[in-house]
């Protein structure tokens, strides 16, 4: 049924359910996106995290992620198995950024978070995934899709979220934190979808159960990529198809200086060197 309104001059418009996921994320900030992954592909992504998180601790150290505090976060998973690279170019999430940042963009970072019972996470203070950044802007720089591989929920710590605080240039007091916030309550196989300039923070968890997340963030070309995937993969380009090189970031590298920029740009134009 068509909301009724009045003295209104213009409207937006939200014709399918992608439609409505991509306005909420512009209006609220985050959206919750159900049923992406089936129950036994979660099964095969908690082994998956768990095996490669235990690698990182192995080849680091477990007293030095302690020192500096990285402890149950598994980062550029990716780089460690290569299923995880599925999940980033997922058509489900592909369609709602594109529609968010246009055409052009790279995986800016991949990690995965293990936030187990009655443990404080690292992330559990509120910042946004592009920290230190006190503006706003019109259209987003920035997205993440976080994959609920564990149910989220307040029992299980699930992200708390300032809605519409990416148009806020700061953190609001905490009066006002304490009175706005909400939990994004998620099912298993869920994706959050959210403005990185929304302000969020791990909940704590008092299950008994782990709650395990996979977090992306894409970005537009110009903001900097917290790993560099195209130099970490650069044996496998042959074998990767040219989407997925753009959005790795293989075409979107800085040049060393003005010959290698220009050789870039004449091959791709087509131009014969």
């Amino acid at each position: 049924m068509q909301q009724k309104s009045y003295g209104v001059v213009a409207r937006s418009a939200a014709a399918s359910d992608h439609e409505a996921h991509v306005e909420e994320i512009r209006n609220r900030g985050y959206t919750v996106l159900p049923d992406v992954l089936s129950y036994d592909e979660l099964s095969g992504w908690r082994k998956r995290i768990d095996l490669t998180y235990a690698k990182q601790e192995q080849e680091f150290g477990r007293d030095r992620l302690v020192a500096i505090k990285e402890l149950d976060l598994c980062r550029a998973p990716l780089l460690y198995d290569r299923d995880f690279l599925g999940l980033a170019e997922h058509p489900k999430i592909m369609e709602i950024v594109r529609a968010l940042l246009g055409e052009w963009f790279i995986l800016n970072l991949q990690n995965a978070i293990i936030n187990r019972p009655n443990i404080e996470h690292h992330q559990s203070s509120w910042h946004r995934d592009l920290p230190y950044q006190n503006f706003v802007i019109s259209r987003p720089l920035s997205v993440n899709a976080l994959f609920a591989i564990d149910d989220f929920s307040a029992q299980t710590g699930g992200t708390q979220f300032l809605p519409f605080s990416h148009k806020i240039e700061y953190l609001p007091s905490e009066q006002y934190v304490a009175a706005n916030r909400v939990h994004g309550e998620a099912r298993a196989g869920s994706v959050i979808l959210f403005d990185s300039m929304v302000f969020h923070r791990a909940g704590a968890n008092s299950s008994p159960n782990i709650r395990r997340a996979i977090n992306q963030m894409y970005t537009v070309p110009i903001l900097k990529q917290q790993y560099d995937f195209a130099k970490a993969l650069a044996s496998e380009r042959s074998a990767l198809s040219e989407g997925t090189l753009r959005l790795l970031g293989f075409t979107s590298e800085v040049p060393l200086n003005d010959r290698e920029w220009r050789a870039a740009r004449a091959a791709k134009l087509g131009i014969a060197g």
